[in-house]
């Protein structure tokens, strides 16, 4: 009998599980009929879909039965594959009035159509889904005319526009709410954006959380038509409407909370761009990570057509965190504007100080300065050359004093807009060069080059002569102020209908960093070289004001070590001025300001270092003192005070200081703190962390005053402090102590150093005497061992002989078997004894060993008596250490050994290996924090110990069990102990009673 094989027709081949699911069907008992006998065009249909990945279906015949492909089967979701072979209006009824029109259409008049992103809200997974799709239906004819069915490729865009219409959200957020002004504003340009996207945003709304008051205000919301007893506009955090939607907790667990059955609790809900209410809303916490509360919460009514999935949920984060991130954004900006306004007050309020407290200064200076100067016009020979010196050293410090008052007045004037400057016609050549001239004589006395190059100008300039002077007079005094070796050069020229004027020094220059902050008040370079560190910092500041007053701009070059160049450039003629200030008539100047920066600069310019040294003989009774300060007033005052009782030296900055201590040490050093080049902190740092000089006393002065200021020179490592202004009588009492202090110190050094010598003496003749009765006494425990074992040996064998001769059974049996069981104790007892005065001796030769071989030697050694109690031992990789090989074999036979010997039970000894990390180096004592060390632990399930005998148990001697139950001579944990100690390491122990011990021993490898 011949077998028939039943092949399919050659357009079903292929086709996935479509394929398979089509080939199976019988579709006889359908309208379509059997497959042989179906039309040829279906036919090419059906092959056409089966052998395209793009999502397609064949509706076919007048009830359009439904035939599809693999890639189809996501659009139908559930459906499948239950809607294969049934009429397209069963499949689809939910959407056949927006698809049907468009079938019928192509199969009553053979007219294709096409839709693109079609919103279509199909029921494919249990509820009507959102979704967009781009489709053709196209006409295929019958093989016997007229339109046989219809076949339709699909696109879906559905992912395509939900994302494009929520990142159209996120970026219209993040415009909108970039130019909000608070917080109510943040709200309220938020929900206008939400508006615009109904799909997403049925209803929405923003409650400004005041946690407080316990209490939520509603801050914007997307529909007037949100029910207030549903959604209130303020409410109780423990309001049972508050409770309903979980505000509480979203607040205290800052967490995002769904609420679910709303149509239930609340009936009908805006529904945005839907005919249903949403029956879910998301409770968001509106908040930056890191905070304790939120700012507020979002409410959101989701789409009846989405499913709030992991993507969904997330987009409405996204929405929750821009708001929270423009609040954020908002009250910074708040912060920022109220603190520019408090700045803006304290800066107000201290112009007014400045203006006031110049003032009132004026008055005491004036009182001050007429009968100096009186006294010193005297020529009677009345003053005595000191007083002569006490008296000019007030006045040019009075008149310094004056000019600072002079330039804080006139910088307070400025800002509060009261100087009105007069603009005259001059020669600005001419009275450059006479201000620039009256500094010659203190340039070229510092040892400086200095040029004035002033060239007339074609066009007349129109300045306040005072406030050019006082330009010029900065600018200058400011060059020589930073410049101690080369030139200052000042000139002045025509540019552009300009005039340009330009100071260039060769002096320390400025750091790049420092240069935009040049002409800001009261800013100064730190750690800047130069003759003295005194100054307001407001006088680069002036002359930009002043500058600014002529319609004029200044600016400055620089660079470091190589020097500055300041220029200024002023506007000639007179059209930039304002007309009421513009006096055309030429006047007579006098100028009352030359002299007062002159002098100051001669005064820095002259010999900053003293030679007291040279008046220095060694082994003098006079304390040294060295005197530190950029002020050379102050230098002489504090001088003068002190060179009667003490021999001074002194130096003009920290950095000659040190060189000073270096070749002499002074006996006590009082530092300013302010001082160019290295300051009063940098030198103490330098002294105290010198161990040459780490004893030194210093005394810091500075004009800081108060308890905090005092507090901080303790802090930093000063022994006293002296705040300015300060008497003599006090500078006087605290040398004195300080000097004492230092001596008493001294003398106390050299007695301990001299005790700490007699006391090494006598520990080097203890120690050898110790190493000598240590050698006798090794010695004399070989000598007496050995003569102890001998007559044990005889004990023994002629007990055994004696034993041998006596008959089985005889009572004296049992006297000979106790004195030779105390013979053999007394035999291992001895030969411990022996082992661990031996141990004295750490000059054994250290060598690489292998601990396997020795835990193998170990094994043998006790061989029998571990077949005897069935012992178990096990190990993982021991490593390689070095050693003595005698001692470590010895460690591991006597913890072995106690392992075995103290069980009940069958004994488990595992020994294993690791190497000890760095981190637990500290809590083994006397490990050395730079070497590697291997850990090995010896755990056995024995008797055990109590914990609180750990240490006791590596005592010479030492027995915590009674010797009647385990045999035993109490030397060998001790035994232990030494060699552990011979190889630089550390051994511990751990037990509990009953439950085995652990011994740990640290070795290093």
């Amino acid at each position: 009998m011949e077998l028939t094989k039943t092949m399919a027709p050659e357009f079903l081949t292929g086709g996935g599980e479509m394929g398979e699911l089509i080939r199976s069907r019988d579709w006889s008992k359908t309208p379509l009929g059997p497959v042989e006998a179906w039309p040829q065009s279906l036919k090419t249909c059906i092959r056409i879909i089966l052998t395209s990945r793009q999502p397609m279906f064949v509706w076919w015949g007048n009830d359009l039965i439904n035939l599809y492909n693999d890639a189809y089967r996501s659009i139908l979701g559930g459906k499948h594959p239950a809607v294969l072979g049934i009429p397209a209006r069963d499949v689809w009824r939910e959407i056949w009035d927006d698809v049907g029109p468009r079938a019928q259409a192509c199969m009553e008049n053979n007219i294709g159509t096409y839709d693109e992103s079609l919103l279509l809200l199909m029921e494919r997974n249990g509820y009507p889904e959102e979704t967009y799709y781009t489709f053709s239906y196209s006409p295929v004819p019958g093989d016997e005319g007229g339109t046989g069915g219809i076949i339709c490729a699909n696109t879906d865009d559905t992912q395509r526009i939900l994302g494009e219409r929520q990142l159209r959200t996120l970026k219209d957020l993040g415009k909108y709410l970039a130019d909000a002004a608070d917080d109510t504003d943040v709200y309220s340009r938020a929900i206008t954006v939400l508006r615009n996207n109904t799909a997403d945003f049925p209803f929405a709304c923003f409650y400004n959380v005041e946690i407080a008051e316990g209490r939520l205000n509603m801050a914007a919301k997307t529909e007037d038509g949100i029910p207030t007893e549903v959604l209130p506009e303020s409410m109780l955090l423990m309001d049972d409407i508050a409770t309903e939607w979980n505000f509480p907790d979203v607040v205290t667990h800052t967490k995002t909370i769904t609420v679910r059955d709303l149509s239930w609790k609340y009936g009908p809900l805006p529904s945005g761009s839907w005919k249903i209410s949403p029956d879910q809303a998301l409770v968001i916490p509106v908040m930056q990570g890191g905070q304790d509360c939120p700012f507020g919460i979002l409410v959101v009514g989701i789409s009846p057509h989405r499913e709030l999935d992991d993507k969904y949920n997330s987009f409405f984060q996204l929405v929750a965190d821009q708001v929270a991130g423009s609040i954020v954004n908002v009250r910074a900006v708040e912060e920022a504007r109220k603190r520019t306004e408090a700045l803006l007050e304290i800066d107000r309020a201290k112009t007014a100080f400045f203006s006031n407290i110049s003032h009132e200064f004026r008055t005491p200076l004036t009182l001050m300065l007429g009968p100096l100067e009186e006294l010193l016009s005297q020529q009677d020979g009345s003053l005595t050359p000191e007083q002569e010196a006490n008296l000019q050293a007030t006045h040019r410090n009075a008149m310094r004093l004056l000019r600072l008052v002079n330039t804080l007045l006139d910088f307070s004037r400025i800002e509060a807009d009261k100087v009105k400057a007069q603009y005259f016609p001059v020669n600005l050549a001419d009275i450059t060069t006479d201000i620039a001239s009256t500094f010659r004589a203190a340039v070229e006395h510092a040892g400086l080059k200095f040029h004035v190059d002033c060239q007339a100008l074609s066009t007349v300039a129109y300045v306040d002569r005072d406030m050019w002077e006082k330009v010029v007079l900065n600018l200058l005094s400011n060059a020589f102020k930073y410049t101690l070796k080369g030139s200052i050069k000042i000139t002045l020229e025509e540019a552009d209908h300009h005039a340009i004027l330009r100071v260039k020094d060769t002096g320390v220059g400025i750091p790049a960093d420092e240069l935009p902050n040049m002409f800001e008040r009261f800013h100064r370079v730190k750690h800047s070289k130069g003759r003295t560190h005194e100054g307001t910092g407001i006088g680069l500041s002036l002359v930009k004001e002043l500058i600014q007053l002529h319609q004029g701009d200044i600016s400055v070059e620089s660079q470091e070590g190589t020097g500055s160049t300041f220029t200024v450039k002023v506007p000639l003629g007179r059209a930039h001025l304002p007309e009421d200030q513009v006096i055309d008539k030429r006047v007579d100047y006098t100028s009352s300001l030359t002299d007062a920066y002159v002098n100051e600069a001669l005064y820095f310019s002259r010999e900053t270092e003293h030679q007291a040294i040279d008046k220095i003989t060694e082994g003098g009774e006079k304390a040294r003192i060295l005197i530190v300060d950029d002020n050379a007033d102050m230098r002489d005052y504090l001088q003068r005070l002190l060179e009667k009782q003490y021999i001074i030296d002194t130096a003009a900055n920290g950095k000659l200081a040190l060189e000073k201590i270096k070749s002499h040490t002074p006996e006590l050093v009082i530092s300013d703190i302010m001082m160019p080049e290295m300051d009063g902190i940098e030198l103490l740092h330098h002294i105290k962390h010198t161990a040459a000089t780490d004893s030194l006393p210093v005394i810091l002065v500075s004009a800081r005053a108060g308890e905090e200021a005092k507090i901080e020179g303790y802090d930093i490592g000063a022994d006293d402090y002296l705040t300015k202004p300060f008497s003599s009588k006090e500078l006087q009492a605290r040398v004195r102590a300080q000097i004492r202090i230092s001596r008493l110190h001294r003398h106390a050094i050299d007695i301990l150093q001299h005790s700490a010598e007699e006391l090494e003496k006598k520990v080097e003749e203890r120690t050898a005497e110790l190493l000598r009765k240590n050698s006798e006494l090794e010695q004399f425990a070989y000598i007496a061992s050995h003569d102890l074992q001998e007559p044990l040996r005889k004990i023994r064998t002629f007990s055994e002989l004696l034993q041998k001769s006596l008959q089985k059974g005889n009572p004296v049996n049992n006297y000979f078997e106790k004195i030779q069981s105390s013979a053999a104790r007394m035999t291992q007892l001895i030969k411990d004894v022996l082992d661990y005065s031996r141990l004295a001796n750490t000059e054994g030769k250290f060598i690489p060993i292998d601990l396997n071989t020795v835990l193998q030697n170990v094994k043998i050694d006790f061989d029998l008596l571990i077949e005897q109690k069935q012992a178990v031992i096990q190990n993982n990789t021991l490593p390689v250490v070095k050693g003595v090989p005698l001692q470590l074999q010895q460690l591991f036979t006597n913890l072995i050994g106690n392992s075995l010997k103290f069980s009940e039970k069958q004994p488990l000894i595992t020994i294993t290996a690791q190497p000890l990390p760095a981190s637990e180096i500290p809590f083994y004592q006397g490990l050395k924090e730079d070497e590697n060390y291997v850990k090995l632990e010896f755990a056995d399930n024995g008797i055990g110990f109590e914990q609180q005998f750990a240490e006791r148990i590596f005592a010479i001697f030492q027995r915590l069990n009674e010797r009647k139950v385990y045999a035993g001579t109490g030397i060998g944990l001790a035994l232990c102990k030494k060699i552990v100690e011979n190889h630089h390491g550390v051994i511990r122990a751990n037990g509990k009673l009953n439950e085995g011990a652990t011994f740990t021993v640290i070795l290093p490898v």
